[in-house]
């Protein structure tokens, strides 16, 4: 489910923005050579217009990689996961979740800047909601099968990032994420 997520969202930006995410070359995971040729080999952006991908859930390896980007970039954060059972053993799991669409900017930076900058990144997340609502329509994503109808849109003001924009707030739900149901027939 985590790497889902994360090969859903290295589609939106420019891809050297997401293959900068690997930053050790390669690993004793046998999914990080995946994970990179995927991302290797995937099309056009969705979004070129963002630069980067920031993805994870530790502030300090977050920290780590917005402190080493210029420009841009899209933030996905991921959170806790809910069940629910109904009367007939329906499962439906959902899970919380953020996309954040920030741009740094210089400590100098006023306040027309810092405007415009707001301006910027609202417009590209009202970009990447309107996609993600056409995407949780699609077969092609059981993880994604309903995103929740009403969505946070907060500012998004950091200075330990240098960097201003907009966060999504949402929910996805699913049935059985987690493929509990087939053991519970055992």
């Amino acid at each position: 489910m985590i790497l889902d997520l994360l090969r859903y969202f290295a589609r939106f930006p420019q891809k050297e923005g997401v293959v900068s995410m690997f930053a050790n070359g390669s690993s004793d995971f046998v999914q990080y050579a995946e994970l990179l040729g995927h991302v290797k080999k995937l099309p056009e952006p969705i979004m070129p217009e963002l630069e980067n991908l920031v993805f994870g859930q530790s502030y300090d390896y977050v920290k780590k990689r917005v402190d080493n980007i210029t420009g841009n970039y899209l933030f996905v954060d991921f959170g806790e996961f809910t069940s629910s059972r109904d009367t007939h053993n329906s499962i439906l799991d959902s899970q919380k979740l953020a996309a954040t669409i920030a741009m740094k900017v210089s400590d100098s930076a006023d306040m027309v800047e810092t405007a415009i900058a707001s301006e910027m990144t609202l417009s590209l997340l009202a970009a990447l909601r309107k996609r993600l609502i056409l995407d949780s329509r699609s077969e092609d994503l059981p993880w994604l099968d309903k995103i929740s109808e009403n969505h946070d849109i907060i500012p998004f003001v950091s200075s330990e990032f240098k960097s201003i924009g907009w966060t999504l707030m949402f929910s996805s739900a699913a049935t059985d994420l987690f493929n509990v149901k087939p053991s519970l027939s055992e």
